[in-house]
C-alpha cells in the first residue's frame, strides 16, 4: 500500500470514530459487560496508544538505528482517566494530526529503516503504519459489538 493511501486510512480514522461515538450516549459509552472493557475504555487505549505511536514516529525518523521498547497496558491507565468522550476524541484527532505531520516529512530512507522492536521478527515505519490502523480497526470493532450486540452473543477476546 503507498504512503498516501496509508495517510487518508489514518485520516479516516478519526472520522469514523468521531461519527461513531456521536451516536451513542454517555451510559452506552459506559456500560459494563462482564468483564470487558468498556467503550471509554477501549477509547481511552486508543488515545493512550496514539500518543506511543507518536513518540515511535519520531524516534524512527529522529535515529539511524531505532530501537523501539514493548508496551504492554495494565490497565492503570483505564481507570485514570477522567476526560469527557468528547475530550477523549479530541486528543485522539490531534494526536493522530500530529502524527500525520510527521509522516508527511518521512524521507524514502526513514521509510527503509529497520527498526529493532524485540516483539517482533522485523519491524519498520510501514509496519508501524499498518500496525496502527490495524489497532484502530481492531478496537473500533470491539467497540461496535458492545455497543449493539446482544450480551450473549459477546464473545471474549480470548476464545477460539
Amino acid at each position: 500500500m503507498a504512503h498516501r493511501e496509508m495517510f487518508k486510512e489514518l485520516e479516516l480514522s478519526k472520522a469514523v470514530l468521531r461519527q461513531f461515538l456521536s451516536v451513542m450516549t454517555e451510559a452506552e459509552v459506559h456500560r459494563r459487560i462482564h468483564d470487558y472493557w468498556t467503550i471509554a475504555e477501549h477509547l481511552s487505549h486508543l488515545v493512550e496508544s496514539q500518543s506511543i505511536t507518536l513518540r515511535r514516529i519520531g524516534i524512527i525518523l529522529a535515529e539511524d538505528t531505532p530501537r523501539l521498547v514493548p508496551f504492554t497496558p495494565d490497565g492503570s491507565a483505564l481507570q485514570k482517566r477522567q476526560e469527557t468522550t468528547e475530550e477523549l476524541l479530541d486528543t485522539f484527532c490531534r494526536t493522530r494530526d500530529d502524527q500525520l505531520r510527521l509522516l508527511k516529512r518521512a524521507k524514502a530512507i526513514d521509510w527503509a529503516k529497520t527498526v529493532t522492536h524485540p516483539e517482533y521478527t522485523k519491524y519498520s515505519l510501514e509496519i508501524l503504519v499498518r500496525h496502527t490502523l490495524l489497532h484502530d480497526h481492531f478496537h473500533m470493532a470491539r467497540m461496535e459489538q458492545l455497543w449493539i450486540m446482544k450480551e450473549e452473543y459477546i464473545l471474549p477476546l480470548d476464545s477460539n
